[in-house]
């Protein structure tokens, strides 16, 4: 109950920020740096909120020199204020374009310059990715994508190969990401509900890769991911046994 409650008011929160934030993408829309400068300021709020410890391991690799594709595990309604910590200036977001349609909310992301997808119809997001590629290529544009697709409530599900194929057809590397569950190391009935771990691991080259590399890179990734996702919870302090 006080967890969805929080949530509830997480989510009214999260709008409130949104119209405040308006000025700045009315002022420069579609501004490479709008997604970062607006997460620094939300995930600031949002840590407090939630009274969350974010510790990430090698957090440089998120301000990468070149266009970037950063993935991580989608593990629930959370990560939508934690992995704001993912986007620094110069990296935006894909999501899906039904997003658009929330109050304040979806004018923020599509003026911060995020790439929207109509997923339902395969040759629009087949032309997106394509486009995507060659707006960070571009633009030296990283962009965050959870290769899932949707959330896993901690259940890994298999790598969709999107976030792959773009990487290819970009020749830009993989940053994976990995969180510690969440269900397994935070308590939101509490105030302060604990430390959350991450890692950004070592990069991986898409160089001289073709679109049929993307199957095995997809599950070398989601290999990578879940292992790391494993390690990282045993190490939190709110860990609570249950992975065996």
């Amino acid at each position: 109950m006080i967890y969805r409650l929080r949530l509830t008011v997480a989510y009214v929160l999260l709008a409130l920020v949104a119209l405040a934030l308006l000025p700045l993408v009315f002022i420069r829309p579609m501004h490479r740096n709008n997604m970062g400068d607006i997460c620094i300021a939300a995930f600031e709020v949002f840590k407090r909120y939630w009274g969350i410890t974010l510790d990430v391991e090698h957090p440089e690799r998120l301000e990468p020199k070149q266009a970037t594709v950063i993935i991580a595990n989608h593990q629930s309604n959370e990560d939508l204020f934690f992995c704001m910590r993912l986007i620094r200036k110069g990296t935006v977001a894909m999501a899906k374009w039904e997003l658009v349609y929330i109050p304040f909310i979806g004018a923020v992301f599509l003026l911060a310059g995020n790439i929207m997808v109509k997923r339902e119809q395969r040759d629009k997001a087949k032309q997106a990715l394509e486009k995507s590629a060659k707006k960070m290529t571009d633009k030296n544009l990283s962009l965050v994508i959870f290769p899932e697709g949707t959330r896993n409530y901690g259940k890994p599900l298999p790598f969709k190969l999107g976030a792959f194929k773009l990487a290819i057809e970009a020749q830009a590397p993989i940053q994976p990401v990995a969180f510690a569950w969440h269900s397994k190391t935070l308590n939101y009935n509490r105030f302060k509900s604990g430390v959350l771990k991450a890692n950004c691991m070592e990069p991986i080259s898409t160089q001289g890769l073709t679109l049929d590399d993307a199957p095995e890179l997809a599950r070398r990734c989601q290999k990578l991911i879940e292992e790391e996702t494993n390690r990282l919870t045993k190490l939190a302090p709110g860990y609570d046994g249950s992975l065996g």
